[in-house]
């Protein structure tokens, strides 16, 4: 097991549990509060804007000249009518309004599919909107008003003749191309503006930063149904980075700002330069946001200055919470952050947990309680922006059914960025606890040195709908007490990916493989093992109590070990989403897996909350092929998916 296991949290994941975490920075005055859009307290105040002066209600029909049922339900998705019919307009002059923008919405969207001979008909009362003047009354009584909506599409239309201008060398076909603006393809105008697009960036490139289009030149031929089109560039005065300027900055030193964003002055400008940049400023922690844009001219030199408008979050933040489970009882926990220590971006993090099982006889045993106390210490770009340090420690007391524990552990180490997906980190750490298990009871001082490789294409880290996450460990430990030593590897693999377009339907796959080789189980302390069981594992079973048992104690670890989730994370709305899922996992006393111990499984369903800041996770699982002593089921709380 990881060095880096003495920094998890020790509740049981097979408990049923409820947290509470509130943030506070500084005081607010008292005012009305919602969750999950439902009025809770707090007076709600009056918007002078929601009052409608004489308002008309009515019912839009769309209807479609063709039989096309897929652009008929688009249509009907995109209409401002059809979409806005519960908020009536004000009087006639509301009504046309909204009616000629929904006319000109509809054309635009209809030329996004290619129908450019499309015509958009709209009548009010059975009366064309052109006819209708705004002095008309209608809803007499307070009537709903009919309003039709007649699409005659038209046929598809193909792109014929295309031509570029203004690039030099005559370059720009190529990009282009890339956006689809060839010859023959279906014509639509996301395909003209996304080339129009390629064009400007492949002209920065170039080194050109105030590129753009001068013109488009857009022909549609109806007798042949073609588009043709002509896009005319202007490229502006190539040009090199000049100086950099930060604006913004309160309490971070500009100067740390310019370090970390890494922008080559000298070289020719490049927006791939730009966007390097920001991603480097998106990792300070302190930042709430950082654009990085070229100057709106030239400097003296012909150079481009660089400008970097940023925006700081603020700097301390105090957190507590409570939780409750019915395996390891109540408890709390308390933090304290701040994101600038020093004016360049350094984060302290300090936190204490305690709680107590429900399962102790007595209030006044210390060993009946769980706690910990320990810091963390951030430094970003320590070594220029892709290096960071870190330093952490903590003391703690842990009473899982595997084993006793109480000590501390010390870890610092560096980090690199290789890129944008693959981080190189190592560390040497010292742990020094008093461990007691089955096997022995005594002291343990462990040198270690982890190193690990991270290779991370997710598209979101809290809610991953595409890409993968790699992880792979190798971790050699030195038990000076003994002495005797024994080399931890173990890596992690998860994998997802959307089966349609919107991304409702997502399939997530977790696997992990680990091994520790050198030493017998025995002489592996026992919060270094490999456990399985629990939220974070095989969900359903108690916490860390799959694999090798003895009988009358309970699981004692072992020295491999497999497990793996696989989910189906199904979005029912834009908010709400089911997710069937299977879990399964098997530890192995020895470090090449076989024994006696069998692979368990456990099958769920969870419930997905979808808000800002992740979705919030509701399982349950039921273990498939239980032991006696087993649980019948388990429910799992917690923000973000479970992996």
């Amino acid at each position: 097991m990881s060095g880096m296991q003495a920094w998890s949290r020790w509740r049981r994941g097979s408990a049923v549990a409820l947290a509470v975490a509130c943030l506070a920075v500084q005081p607010a005055p008292a005012r009305a509060f919602e969750l999950f859009g439902v009025h809770l307290w707090g007076e709600k105040t009056a918007d002078p804007n929601d009052a409608v002066v004489d308002p008309v209600a009515y019912e839009p029909e769309l209807t479609l000249t063709v039989d096309n049922r897929d652009l008929l339900d688009d249509l009907k998705q995109s209409s401002l009518l059809i979409a806005r019919k519960g908020n009536p307009p004000s009087g006639t002059v509301g009504l046309l309004q909204r009616a000629r923008d929904d006319q000109a919405n509809l054309v635009g969207r209809l030329y996004e599919e290619g129908y450019f001979g499309a015509v958009v008909r709209i009548d009010i009362a059975g009366r064309h909107i052109e006819d209708i003047s705004v002095s008309d009354t209608f809803a007499d009584g307070g009537a709903t008003v009919p309003v039709s909506i007649s699409v005659d599409p038209g046929p598809v239309f193909s792109f014929g003749t295309i031509a570029i201008a203004g690039m030099p060398d005559g370059g720009g076909a190529e990009a282009i191309a890339a956006a689809g603006l060839v010859s023959g393809a279906k014509a639509t105008s996301i395909i003209i503006r996304k080339a129009a697009q390629e064009l400007v960036i492949a002209s920065e490139r170039d080194g050109h930063p105030y590129a753009k289009i001068e013109s488009q030149d857009i022909i549609a031929d109806h007798a042949a149904s073609t588009v043709d089109v002509t896009l005319v560039v202007a490229p502006g005065p190539q040009a090199a980075i000049g100086a950099v300027e930060v604006t913004g900055a309160d309490q971070l030193d500009p100067a740390f700002i310019e370090r970390q964003a890494d922008i080559p002055t000298g070289e020719i400008y490049s927006p791939d330069i730009l966007e390097q940049a920001r991603k480097n400023l998106a990792r300070i922690d302190a930042l709430g946001s950082a654009i990085v844009r070229p100057a709106e001219t030239l400097d003296a030199d012909g150079g481009v200055p660089i400008v970097i408008e940023v925006s700081e979050r603020k700097a301390r933040t105090l957190g507590v919470g409570a939780y409750y489970s019915s395996t390891d009882g109540p408890g709390g926990e308390f933090f304290w952050l701040h994101r600038n220590l020093f004016g360049e971006g350094e984060k302290l993090r300090i936190e204490m947990e305690a709680g107590r099982e429900v399962t102790s006889d007595s209030y006044n045993n210390f060993d009946t309680y769980n706690w910990r106390a320990g810091f963390q210490f951030d430094k970003p770009g320590i070594y220029g922006p892709r290096v960071d340090w870190l330093v952490k420690g903590m003391v703690l007391q842990e009473d899982t059914n595997p084993y006793f524990r109480r000590g501390g552990v010390i870890e610092t180490g560096l980090s690199y960025r290789w890129n944008d997906q693959l981080t190189l980190a190592g560390s040497v750490s010292y742990d020094y606890s008093y461990v007691e298990d089955y096997y022995n009871g005594k002291y343990y001082s462990i040198l270690s040195a982890p190193f690990t490789a991270t290779y991370d294409t997710r598209n979101d880290t809290l809610n991953p709908t595409s890409g993968f996450y790699l992880r792979l460990l190798a971790e050699p430990d030195y038990v000076t007490d003994e002495p005797a030593m024994y080399v931890t590897g173990d890596s992690e693999l998860r994998l997802y990916r959307a089966l349609d377009e919107n991304e409702r339907f997502v399939l997530a796959a977790r696997g992990r493989v680990g091994s520790i080789g050198g030493a017998d189980l025995e002489d592996v302390p026992a919060h270094r093992r490999f456990y399985a069981g629990g939220g974070g594992s095989v969900r359903g079973y108690e916490y860390l109590d799959i694999g090798p048992r003895i009988p009358g104690y309970g699981p004692t670890g072992g020295l491999s070990r497999v497990d793996g989730s696989l989910e189906a994370r199904i979005n029912v709305t834009d908010t709400i989403g089911i997710v069937p899922f299977v879990d399964g996992g098997y530890v192995a006393e020895k470090s090449l897996f076989g024994g006696d111990e069998e692979f368990r499984w456990s099958v769920g369903l969870g419930l997905r909350y979808y808000t800002a800041v992740g979705p919030i996770r509701l399982d349950a699982a039921i273990p498939i092929n239980p032991r006696p002593d087993d649980p019948d089921f388990a429910i799992y709380f917690g923000i973000g998916q479970s992996f």
